[in-house]
């Protein structure tokens, strides 16, 4: 799933739900036919690029009375000879209304610059664009089936295709679904609006009384995520050691043993296909892991009221922490996890805000003198001691609380 945040009171998941039909044909003629469209409309704005100065919806009215017979019966110049319904036809003129102005936007910006550094942007003479499915071209849409209307080489036809993947909420407001078809499945990605009740910017939520915050680090042992809830005052109020890490590594360990003994029976390299299996197999692994570990600590602050999640910088990560690690460790999850947190937590009504790494995992958090580290345990000369993450997870807590000046240090 992906999410758009917005801040009106609502957020756009789009749900990805693998589609299947019988007639996978028709869906690779409607696409062929869309594209078709697309690049008879691209071609006619950039012989029109006047209408480029114009709204979307009025350069979409300028292209319709240039290529639509009117209600007189007078048939255009630049008549689009297709049978073809009215949404169907309108999406794909929006899609080369993007493509257009993309192609100008990026041709102006090149004859702007002197020497003309880099290639000169081209025209497209070919599209492979997924079709955008507006109103009146699907119908009856449930979370495990839809009605499709598929051309099907001699007339346009409503045909029903089941669906399968993450369960969506029948009764929300779905938007126009987009149809990725692949040289092996066909994906339906589904927008679909849900109501976020509170949509406050994280400096606003820092002002509250009863104000919660979730500091997480992230380990290369067994425990993957360690979450700490701290008051408005930076005091203590309690945490969650989120497992997994070492059935994680079992299982990818299993997987890349097999690629190793395929190699190991005369295979230098490993075929397409069976590269593809193990590929798909690690990654929804990885996929699932992450998605568990994500689900634990948006339940973990739902629970205990927290209204703000602080981890550290993305690109101040240095995998591992300065530690080497392997590609299928559970240290590197981190990215996939925060990709997944950024979307749940907007939908469950908590915000993540981001702190520098700097001081988090080599001061202690209770007299900010300077730690030893060993293995999962820390010590500091005044007597401190501990879990090492534990130690770093309640030190971004309080970077947090620092940034938004309510405490010193």
């Amino acid at each position: 799933m992906e999410l758009t945040e917005n801040k009106a009171g609502y957020c756009t998941i789009t749900y990805k739900l693998r589609l299947y039909i019988n007639h996978m044909d028709f869906v690779k003629l409607t696409k062929n036919i869309y594209n078709q469209v697309v690049l008879f409309y691209y071609n006619l704005l950039l012989e029109n690029i006047e209408f480029l100065n114009l709204s979307n919806q009025y350069c979409l009215r300028e292209l319709e009375k240039i290529t639509i017979i009117s209600r007189n019966g007078d048939v255009p110049k630049n008549y689009l000879d297709m049978e073809l319904p009215t949404y169907f036809r309108r999406s794909a003129i929006n899609q080369a209304i993007g493509s257009a102005r993309s192609y100008i936007s990026l041709l102006s910006d090149y004859e702007k610059q002197e020497g003309k550094k880099g290639k000169e942007p081209s025209i497209t003479t070919e599209f492979n664009c997924s079709p955008v499915f507006y109103q009146g071209m699907y119908k009856e849409l449930k979370k495990d089936s839809v009605m499709l209307k598929l051309w099907n080489g001699y007339k346009w036809e409503w045909f029903k295709a089941k669906l399968k993947g993450r369960a969506f909420d029948e009764n929300l407001e779905s938007m126009s679904p987009t149809l990725v078809i692949n040289s092996r499945y066909v994906m339906m990605h589904l927008p679909v609006r849900e109501i976020v009740e509170d949509v406050r910017p994280v400096k606003e939520r820092m002002q509250d009384e009863n104000l919660r915050v979730c500091g997480i680090s992230f380990s290369n042992t067994d425990n993957i995520a360690i979450c700490t809830i701290l008051n408005r005052n930076g005091e203590f109020v309690k945490s969650k050691f989120i497992s997994g890490g070492n059935y994680y590594k079992f299982q990818t360990d299993k997987i890349l043993k097999q690629i190793k003994k395929h190699r190991q029976n005369g295979k230098k390299t490993l075929d397409k296909a069976d590269h593809r299996t193990y590929w798909e197999k690690l990654n929804r692994i990885r996929q699932n892991t992450a998605h568990k570990v994500s689900k634990e600590i948006i339940d973990f602050c739902l629970e205990n009221n927290v209204k703000v999640i602080s981890i550290t910088k993305l690109e101040d990560d240095v995998v591992g922490f300065g530690h080497k690690v392997g590609k299928y460790s559970p240290i590197t999850l981190r990215r996939i996890i925060i990709n997944y947190l950024s979307y749940k937590s907007f939908r469950a009504g908590i915000l993540i805000t981001t702190v520098r790494q700097n001081y988090t995992a080599s001061k202690c958090h209770k007299c900010r003198a300077k730690v030893k580290r060993n293995e999962s345990e820390f010590s500091c000369e005044n007597g401190h001691n501990g879990n090492y993450y534990f130690n770093t997870a309640m030190n971004i807590g309080k970077m947090c609380l620092k940034k938004f000046g309510l405490i010193l240090d």
